[in-house]
């Protein structure tokens, strides 16, 4: 009987506990440190092996350049075809090399823009065309993933600190059960829109740089009891 008793006597201290579920945002402020712009070359020919052959030359000069960082090469190499009165007829093919060049200062990517140029006029035919994005400034993965590293240190200590604020506020004891950590949008988008252009000569083209904002929404789930 007397253990009845003081079961009895202890659930109501042990049901008034509750949890605590919300999220709060944290962010920092870093300056984007990669210049990065697009280029493509466009050949349009009848002769497949003209346009792989003009090809090859812009290829050659990239991969060979030490100046910049190139990513995502491709080249894709189709049929043309036109309509006319119902009927398909082939016209040739369109060969299309491109790349994502990055670089850590203007003098690089100016280099590199100016010698594919002069690669461009050297070929000398109107069936090569050459395209180079304006340049902008973005947030290489290495600084992306420090901020966040930094960001994830911060959460941690923001709410065990917290957790001991609210213990003694509320004269319970508040522990932390969970922190779900949700990274924000990808902040690798480029500083500025990236139309592209036609062949130009560059010359200091690098654009001013602005700060951008990393952020993450951790959610938590505290038990105070």
């Amino acid at each position: 009987m007397k253990k009845f008793i003081i079961l009895v006597a202890l659930l109501p201290l042990a049901l008034f506990s509750y949890e605590i579920s919300f999220n709060k945002k944290f962010s920092k402020t870093v300056t984007p440190d990669l210049l990065t712009t697009y280029i493509s070359i466009n050949i349009d020919d009848d002769d497949e092996n003209f346009i792989n052959e003009k090809i090859e030359i812009f290829n050659k000069f990239i991969r060979n350049d030490s100046s910049v960082n190139k990513k995502n090469g491709s080249f894709t190499l189709s049929p043309k075809y036109r309509y006319y009165k119902d009927k398909q007829e082939f016209t040739g093919y369109v060969g299309i090399l491109r790349y994502k060049i990055e670089a850590k200062n203007a003098k690089n990517i100016n280099i590199f823009t100016n010698e594919l140029i002069a690669v461009k006029k050297g070929i000398d035919s109107r069936k090569v065309k050459l395209n180079i994005s304006n340049v902008a400034w973005t947030i290489s993965q290495n600084l992306h993933e420090d901020s966040l590293d930094g960001l994830r240190i911060n959460v941690i200590k923001w709410i065990e600190d917290y957790s001991r604020t609210l213990s003694t506020s509320l004269s319970k004891e508040c522990e932390v059960k969970n922190i779900n950590i949700n990274r924000s949008a990808q902040n690798f988008l480029r500083a500025e829109a990236a139309g592209l252009a036609s062949m130009k000569t560059s010359s200091d083209i690098a654009p001013v740089s602005s700060d951008k904002e990393i952020s993450i929404n951790p959610n938590f789930i505290l038990e105070c009891k």
